[in-house]
């Protein structure tokens, strides 16, 4: 029999934490490591350099939140909703993005390699020298994604929209692209 894992914490709790750890004269990171927080609302939350590493924030409502620095390496966003949130140079190594609400995410300077971006939403997204690296992005729409000077060495693309998007620079050794919609509508794409 397989163990599942409950949320242990509330909104409300949530909520409290980051209060806790942002108020006063230092600031000290939040530390949600390995935390199971399936559907919590932190919409608009300042999450700055918190560690969300193995956590289980599938579900989640994270929308317009500043997650910048934010270490979430093998997190489970399976179905999250970041639409705006800002994800300035944080870690999602080998992270579960697949069926997550991406759009208008600012991913400048973020390590994504290895991470399941499939089926999702990236549209008007920014990941300017972004590490795409090895990361499976099937099936998903990056309409006026800007890819300016990623890295998506061996990522995989397969059935993807890229209508539009900002491939300038990108690096594309092994990118697989099969099957992808409107590529000769990209931007700096020389195929």
């Amino acid at each position: 029999m397989a163990y599942e894992r409950h949320r242990a914490l509330s909104d409300r709790e949530l909520w409290l934490l980051i209060a806790q750890s942002s108020y006063g004269d230092t600031y000290r990171p939040l530390n949600l490591r390995g935390a199971v927080l399936k559907g919590a609302d932190l919409a608009g939350a300042d999450l700055t350099d918190a560690s969300f590493a193995l956590a289980d924030l599938s579900n989640s409502n994270l929308e317009g939140a500043n997650l910048s620095g934010a270490f979430l390496a093998e997190a489970n966003l399976k179905g999250a909703s970041l639409k705006g949130a800002n994800l300035t140079g944080a870690v999602l190594s080998k992270a579960n993005l697949s069926e997550a609400l991406l759009s208008e995410v600012d991913f400048t300077d973020a390590k994504l390699d290895g991470a399941d971006l499939s089926r999702s939403d990236i549209i008007d997204s920014d990941l300017t020298r972004a590490d795409l690296s090895l990361t499976l992005i099937h099936s998903s729409n990056l309409t006026r994604a800007n890819l300016f000077k990623a890295n998506l060495s061996g990522a995989d693309f397969s059935g993807s929209d890229l209508l539009e998007a900002n491939l300038a620079k990108a690096f594309l050794n092994d990118t697989v692209l099969t099957n992808v919609k409107n590529l000769e509508r990209t931007i700096g794409y020389k195929g």
